[in-house]
């Protein structure tokens, strides 16, 4: 099976400039979007090949730590086989900007990639490794905008004024795939015109009213949705009629990994629908959300993250070896739950744990 390591080698002669960006380009500059741009470029522009000379000269792919994001020696490998290439050596990273906050509940990240040609790839980070970003995540279920979304428009708004020369991909995974649909959707039309193309990898999808609004409409055109053949993730949420269902050679949650999305040329392997795995994951999704109110939503969020932080940690990587068991005896004791509700949380708890062993 080819990967993205093997389109790396095959086609990491050509530039920018004389073949443009297609999707398999988009999800590893989302990959390695992961990584810290502060510590690798010191707040200056640099090329990857510049940021990675340091970083890679002695074969050490792990230096950087990326928490239990996953599969973090693949990223840190990828970076290094990147940079060494002239399609992605000489591509200028500019403007990363990493936030966390706990107590607003929030994280997001971004930084740009400038190729030969005027162009610029967008990336938005997926979710890390700290608790307040999956809190963030589950948030999308009640609320029409969380505030990585905002974030995520203010930052293609900031970067096309800043550069109005060059033309706009716009790209992410996982949670990075839906800020970059969400920024596509909700930008200027000015901005919109100027976007060629926007990839969102295995991301979950938009609220009801933004699939149906006119500025969606007008943009599916350019917007390119990517989900594994029995995707947990990328079947949250509304994605529109058209969306691609590819193959992966992982199992489960293994899937929401790029590295196992099996290739075939610049693209990846297409299949006609879903599995019948991910066909039962997208039922039991839209028949837990259909059950309850945005209210319940929310107290059902903010229950269970409670729970989770009650233990002290702050990030997936700080649950230690015994809060599983704590977890799962807390949710099962909360008197408040009842029996469907706390099924859920048992399951999402469970989802988290797989995570943590990846």
């Amino acid at each position: 099976m080819e990967n993205v390591f093997d389109y790396i080698k095959w086609r990491g002669d050509l530039s920018f400039s004389s073949v443009r960006p297609c999707e398999v380009d988009g999800v590893i500059f989302s990959m390695m979007s992961y990584l810290d741009y502060g510590l690798l470029c010191g707040g200056a522009e640099k090329t990857l090949r510049a940021a990675a000379a340091g970083y890679c000269s002695d074969g050490d792919y792990e230096r950087v730590n990326l928490g239990l994001i996953m599969p973090s020696k693949e990223i840190n490998r990828m970076f290094c086989l990147a940079a060494q290439t002239k399609r992605f050596g000489n591509a200028v990273i500019s403007d990363f900007d990493a936030r966390t906050d706990d107590d607003a509940g929030y994280q997001f990240g971004a930084l740009t990639y400038h190729l030969p040609g005027k162009q610029m790839m967008i990336v938005f980070r997926g979710t890390d490794d700290s608790l307040a970003g999956w809190r963030e995540d589950c948030c999308l279920s009640f609320l029409d905008e969380i505030p990585a979304q905002k974030m995520a428009v203010e930052y293609v708004c900031r970067l096309a004024e800043k550069y109005p020369e060059e033309r706009i991909y716009l790209s992410g995974h996982s949670k990075g795939g839906n800020l970059a649909l969400y920024a596509a959707v909700k930008s200027a039309p000015e901005i919109q015109e100027r976007i060629v193309r926007a990839y969102c990898y295995d991301g979950p999808g938009l609220s009801y009213s933004m699939v149906r609004s006119e500025s969606f409409r007008k943009m599916q055109r350019k917007l390119t949705v990517l989900i594994p053949q029995s995707s947990y993730i990328g079947i949250m949420f509304e994605k529109g009629e058209k969306y691609t269902v590819i193959r992966s050679e992982g199992r489960a949650l293994l899937q929401h990994d790029p590295y196992s999305w099996e290739l075939e040329g610049p693209s990846f392997v297409r299949l006609p629908e879903l599995s019948k795995w991910g066909k039962k994951n997208e039922e039991q999704f839209r028949a837990g959300m259909a059950k309850m109110t945005s209210e319940e939503k929310r107290e059902f969020v903010e229950t269970f993250f409670g729970i989770i932080e009650a233990t002290g940690a702050r990030t997936l990587s700080e649950l230690s070896s015994d809060a599983p068991k704590k977890l799962i005896a807390a949710v099962k004791s909360y008197k408040d739950l009842d029996k469907q509700k706390k099924e859920m949380m048992l399951t999402l708890i469970l989802r988290l744990l797989d995570l943590k062993r990846l």
